[in-house]
This record gives C-alpha cells, structure tokens and sequence, in this order.
C-alpha cells in the first residue's frame, strides 16, 4: 500500500539512524536500570524517556505530531476492542493449560483484597501499558508508517515479528521456543496493525497479554511445566493471529 500523501518520504539512512536510537533507548531500561543498576526508579524513568526521545525521532523524521510516525493517532475504539480480546483470550489459555497439564495454578496464600488489591491492579495496569507501547513503537509501529521497508501488508507483518523477537535482547538465551513463541505472538500484533491501520490495536492486544498475566499474579501463582508454558503461549499467538485475521479488513488492507 503507498503511504498517504501527508505522509513524510522515508530517507533509509535517516530511518535507520532513527531505528538505531529508538532501539537503543528502548533496551536500556532493562540493560542500564535493570541489570547494571539494579535500580527500579531508574528503570522507570529511561522507560518514560523512551517516550519523549520516540516523539522527538518522529518530530525529526517529517511528522507534525512526533508519535504519528509510529501510526499512534488515537484510535481508542482500536485499543478497547483488542483489549478486551486478550484479557479473556490470556485466562481462557491458562486454563487450557491447567487441563492438559502443562500448567499449575494455585491461590497466593495470602492474596491482596479490597484497596490493596485495586492499588495494585491500577500499579498494574500503568507498569505493563507504558513499556507495552514503547516496545510496539519500536517492533510495530516504526516499520508500518516511519519506514515501511516491507510495505504494509503480508511482508510488513513476517518483519514486524522477526523485530519483535529482536527487542527480547535479554531472553534470547532461552532457547528456540523461546524465539518460536515470540515470533508467533509478534505475528498477531503486526497483523493487529495491517488489519485496522493503527498501532493501537497492537497495544491492545500486547498490552492486553501484559495486563492479564500481571493481574493472574496478583491472586494465583501460575507455574508452567517444563516447555509447557512457552508452547501454550506459542500456541495463545497463533489463535490471537487467527482472531485477527477474522476481522473486517480496513479500506486498503492487503493481510
């Protein structure tokens, strides 16, 4: 699909300098706050200016509002939909797993209830959306309107998840079904993307799939068996990508 009009013209050497600060800032939260420091406040506070640093990559680029060079004019009809999807599909997968054995779940001894517990969902819900967004900025977004090198389609969705498996720097060392699980769940956001045009329905679904297993934590201890939990989620993907290859196709949308 050619980019709208209004749309910047991507300059290659110019958008991969703009990838290579993007990814850069992106892992260090984890690599510099994480693992060097140690240092929760700090971790938190590169994750934010990841955000300031991507709307000023996107201002460099050509775009008047700095986040549209990620596909992130507001689309909120975009988010709630793929949103709610994922917070029933997550559950219903861990269930599956606890059927076929490949999960254990069980009550926290002590599990939080009343204020503690809504002060915690509310900790929740803004510590998995914030580091969502900026992952689907730099793995998504920048591919589909900054520089879509692989057009926005078929080709857009197989590179937006090899990208995807990429920015899991930090886990790579776990292996190939590690690799399998995040390509699979990365080709259900891309096509999320491809599907509707916007990158919110990947933040929907990735953030979706973030906020579930967070809540889970919050009153059960789930544990995977062996390999079990990286095929149940390789698997939780694939039927996420099917979902999504369901719905109507947007004006344009060559997936």
């Amino acid at each position: 699909m050619t980019p709208p009009a209004s749309t910047p013209s991507p300059v290659a050497p110019k958008c991969a300098l703009a990838f290579a600060v993007l990814y850069a800032c992106y892992e260090a939260p984890e690599g510099i706050g994480g693992r060097l420091l140690g240092s929760f406040a700090v971790t938190a506070a590169l994750m934010m200016l990841f955000h300031a640093v991507a709307w000023g990559v996107g201002r460099w680029l050509g775009y008047r509002n700095g986040f549209h060079a990620y596909a992130l004019a507001w689309r909120g009809a975009a988010l709630a939909r793929a949103l709610a999807v994922m917070l029933v599909l997550k559950p219903l997968s861990v269930l599956v797993g606890v059927a076929v054995g490949v999960m254990r779940v069980q009550p926290l001894e002590k599990p939080l209830m009343g204020t503690a517990l809504l002060v915690a969902a509310l900790g929740v819900a803004v510590s998995t959306f914030v580091p969502s967004v900026a992952e689907d900025i730099v793995a998504r977004g920048f591919w589909y309107r900054a520089w879509p090198v692989a057009g926005q389609g078929a080709g857009y969705v197989a590179l937006s998840a090899g990208v995807f498996v990429l920015t899991h720097v930090y886990r790579l060392g776990n292996g190939p079904l590690e690799w399998l699980m995040l390509f699979c769940t990365g080709l259900a956001y891309a096509a999320a993307v491809a599907r509707t045009g916007s990158l919110w329905g990947a933040v929907g679904l990735h953030w979706g799939w973030n906020l579930a297993n967070g809540l889970m934590d919050l009153q059960l201890d789930v544990n995977a068996v062996g390999q079990g939990g990286r095929i149940l989620s390789t698997v939780t993907g694939l039927v996420a990508l099917g979902l999504v290859v369901l719905l109507p196709k947007r004006r344009g949308s060559t997936v």
